[in-house]
């Protein structure tokens, strides 16, 4: 099935839904009108492509409702995921700048309805309201820095700290309370997720395992693992074994 194109965003317009995106918290409620009637809405189904790698950009997006992830393929034809972008996430900030083709693919891991902004109209918002633009620069700068230092705690660390990490990240996104603990589903499947965290699908089953005899989750099936003891798991994030 093909992607449906909403035109302008009738939902944004009546809900102001862009406030709700964390990179937009800061902006006041003139800006974010300004930038909701210069976007336009798109729904995906699962598995359909958001972007293709070397296309040519439709722009800055966020993921109004639904996730989807961003990989590239290997040399030998594997998938290497770079992100998985949750509800209200978005990506493309770089698009309204450059004029570069998008360096990874994008695929809804389920059905997404996304907002997207265009390099034009974006132009078109600097040119009409530019310190409404220089707040929405402001917010992405603070943006990139934040994804520089997740990146950077992530990089060299053990198995048990990038699973840690991983499922702290998720459980705000993907978690729901329950009785016994907070349940995360996982949007990815074990294979994704090991993918993801750049393990061997054996590594992380068998560290999985191990944080489960610890007691700091509970597996309970291939797409759901129950945080027991969230302090231990921020615990082992920060000083591993």
């Amino acid at each position: 099935m093909e992607s449906k194109n909403m035109g302008q965003c009738e939902i944004c317009k009546n809900e102001i839904c862009l406030g709700k995106v964390p990179l937009f918290a800061s902006l006041d409620h003139e800006a974010i009108q300004a930038l909701t009637l210069e976007m336009v809405q798109r729904i995906y189904h699962k598995g359909e492509s958001l972007a293709r790698e070397g296309d040519i950009p439709l722009g800055f997006t966020v993921i109004r409702e639904g996730s989807a992830k961003a990989y590239r393929s290997t040399l030998d034809g594997r998938e290497q995921i770079l992100y998985i972008f949750p509800q209200n996430d978005y990506y493309g900030a770089r698009f309204l700048f450059t004029e570069e083709r998008v360096p990874y693919s994008v695929e809804a891991l389920e059905e997404c309805q996304v907002c997207i902004l265009s390099k034009e109209r974006f132009e078109k918002l600097l040119a009409e309201h530019s310190d409404i633009a220089v707040q929405v620069i402001g917010a992405m700068a603070n943006r990139m820095s934040r994804l520089e230092t997740v990146m950077q705690s992530m990089g060299g660390r053990n198995a048990e700290l990038r699973i840690a990490s991983i499922l702290l990240e998720f459980k705000d996104t993907y978690g729901k309370q329950t009785p016994k603990g907070l349940d995360i589903t996982l949007p990815l499947s074990r294979e994704g997720l090991a993918n993801y965290l750049g393990l061997a699908r054996e590594t992380l089953s068998r560290k999985m395992m191990q944080l489960e005899e610890e007691g700091l989750i509970e597996n309970i099936d291939s797409r759901t693992v129950r945080l027991i003891d969230i302090e231990g798991l921020q615990d082992l994030s920060v000083h591993p074994e």
